[in-house]
Order: C-alpha cells, then sequence, then structure tokens
C-alpha cells in the first residue's frame, strides 16, 4: 500500500503552491485520498493490469488521480462511483478498440476520424483524449474548423441500468468565440449547425460501435450542481432544451441522465416545406458523402475479430443506392 507521505508528494504535484486555491485542492486531495487508500490501491492495481495504460500516472498524467478526489461525472458523485466509472469505460473501450490505439488515445493526440475535402469547408472531426475535459467524460469528440475547437462532446462508456455497454455523454460545449463562425458553417451545412452536426457524427458512432443504449447528462445532473459552497453554482450552457429537442426524454432507471434516440430520422417531403426542400436535398447528399468514410476511419480502430451489428443503419451510412435515389425519400433498407 502507498505511504501517506507519498499521496502528499502527489498531491503538491498535481496542484503545485501557485494560490490559496490550489494549496486548498491539494490538501483535499491528500486528506480524501489517506482516507479512501483502498480505493486508490484499486485504481493503481487496476491501471498495472491494463496493458496500455500501464505508467501513465507516473510518466504521462499524474493529474488525471484528481477524477477520484473531486465530484465530477454528475451530481453528488461518489469516489466509488467514479472509481467504478473509471474501470467500466477502460473495460468496455478494450472490447471495441487494439491496445495500440487505446495508448495512441491516452498518451498521443487521437485519431482524425473524417476531415472534409472540400476547401471551403475546412472542418475535421476527431476522437481524443484531452485530460482538461476530465471533469466530465474520459474520451472526446472534437469537431475543428481552421484547426480551432467549435463543439466538442465529452463522454465515457459505461453500463447502464440493464448491465449493457452504453455511451454516457457529460457535456457538449462550444467555443466561445466561435458565434460568427457557426454562422458561416450553418450556411455552408445547408442549414445544419454545426452543435446538430457533431451530434449527427456521434450518433453514428455510437451506431457503428454497435451500442444501443445511448444517455446525456441533464441540467440537475451536471456536476457542478454538486457545489454547495460555489457562490455561482450555475452553467452557461442549458442542455435540456437541446437534448428534449434532439428526442430526449426520462429514463425511469437514469437519475442524471435523459435518454437519447441513437438515429436522427430524415425528413420526408410531408414534413419539409415546399421552398426548404432544395436545402434539405443538398444537406442529405453532403451527409452521404461524410458517412461512409467516417465510419470506415471508426471501424479502422477496432480491434481484430471485433466486428459488431450497427445498432441502427443511417441513409447516409447505405452506400448501394439506386440510381434514381432521392436523398429525402430515404432507400430501402
Amino acid at each position: 500500500m502507498h505511504s501517506i507521505s507519498y499521496f502528499w508528494h502527489l498531491s503538491r504535484l498535481i496542484y503545485g503552491p501557485r494560490n490559496f486555491q490550489e494549496n486548498k485542492r491539494a490538501v483535499v486531495f491528500f486528506a480524501r485520498a489517506v482516507s479512501n487508500r483502498a480505493l486508490f490501491e484499486e485504481l493503481y492495481d487496476f491501471f498495472d493490469h491494463y496493458e496500455p495504460m500501464k505508467g501513465f500516472f507516473d510518466q504521462h498524467d499524474p493529474d488525471f488521480q484528481e477524477v477520484m478526489t473531486r465530484v465530477f461525472l454528475f451530481k453528488d458523485s461518489t469516489m466509488r462511483q467514479r472509481l467504478d466509472a473509471l474501470k467500466h469505460h477502460f473495460t468496455i473501450l478494450r472490447t471495441f478498440f487494439s491496445d495500440d490505439v487505446i495508448h495512441e488515445l491516452y498518451w498521443g493526440k487521437g485519431y482524425t476520424l473524417w476531415t472534409s475535402p472540400d476547401e471551403s469547408l475546412p472542418l475535421e472531426a476527431r476522437l481524443i483524449f484531452d485530460t482538461g475535459q476530465r471533469k466530465e467524460g474520459f474520451l472526446s469528440l472534437y469537431l475543428y474548423h481552421e484547426g480551432q475547437m467549435i463543439y466538442h462532446f465529452n463522454f465515457r462508456f459505461d453500463y447502464n441500468a440493464d448491465g449493457t455497454p452504453s455511451m454516457y455523454i457529460g457535456t457538449i460545449q462550444g467555443s466561445k468565440h466561435g458565434l460568427e463562425t457557426t454562422k458561416v458553417l450553418t450556411k455552408k451545412l445547408f442549414g445544419y449547425r454545426p452543435k446538430n452536426f457533431i451530434l449527427y457524427l456521434m450518433r453514428i458512432f455510437v451506431q457503428t460501435l454497435g451500442i444501443h443504449d445511448m444517455y446525456v447528462i441533464t441540467d440537475e445532473g451536471f456536476y457542478t450542481n454538486s457545489h454547495m459552497l460555489r457562490g455561482n453554482r450555475s452553467k452557461k450552457t442549458n442542455f435540456n432544451d437541446f437534448w428534449l429537442g434532439e428526442g430526449a426524454g426520462p429514463d425511469a432507471k437514469e437519475k442524471w441522465y435523459f435518454r437519447l434516440p441513437i438515429e436522427e430520422k430524415r425528413r420526408k417531403y410531408g414534413e419539409i416545406k415546399s421552398q426548404k426542400r432544395n436545402l434539405f436535398r443538398k444537406r442529405y447528399l453532403l451527409m452521404d458523402t461524410i458517412v461512409p468514410p467516417y465510419i470506415a476511419a471508426i471501424k479502422a480502430l477496432f480491434r481484430q475479430g471485433f466486428d459488431p451489428v450497427p445498432s441502427a443503419i443511417d441513409e447516409a451510412a447505405i452506400t448501394d443506392k439506386p440510381a434514381d435515389y432521392d436523398p429525402i425519400e430515404a432507400p430501402v433498407k
């Protein structure tokens, strides 16, 4: 078992003597770590036997251990719950991806899943781990425009109440300075807002992995609502309105999450005003060019032997389309 002095030195390594707030956090980390040494030993034992993450805390990212002592992920989470979430995430992750891929995600720069070939639409989607985003999840899907982040999701894999591997989204965040860019991109994406576009990519990601259950954090469940001593406990983003607009709804088995449909259905002629049908047609044709290479890039990361049946098949994923194909009227699956 690690010594008390080990945890004191670790607390100073993570926080440093920068200011009063950091000193306070170092003391809190130390006290909680020492009083829960058994849970920390369980964490270390798990990662010592997890090949792609061996040495991660010592050699690469000691700050990641802060997940153990701070109330992250969802409201009022306990250290036991956060440790279980970590173990579940990495256990599930290894059923999807090879050890080399996992190592690159957490030690390296991650993977580009799609890059626009259109120079007038310089977008890129990347799957990465950003340690600064560990408060809401253990992986992120980023959407970049000209190398600058526009939106990103922070998420983790976990088992739902039925014991099924599922996705849990802890936040969606946009650039603080991206309003004007968002307007330009919405026009280039034929009325598709970047926020909705990245959600669409996330849904395709889930479908490709064969995951059937997708959960999204609610306003009440956001982790900052645990901080009773904060002067301003509110967050800047209203999640619920966006999720509900995308078809999400309460789940009796999830206290802090909505259940979100894994599919985004294409609108049909009867659902689109006549003056907007050409706009939707162009948007769907664009998605038809984006989704197949995006899916191929995801599958390229799969570990050998992992060949899931997609949990849904998006219209854009169907490459064998008839000559008279109409993107508004979906092809027969």
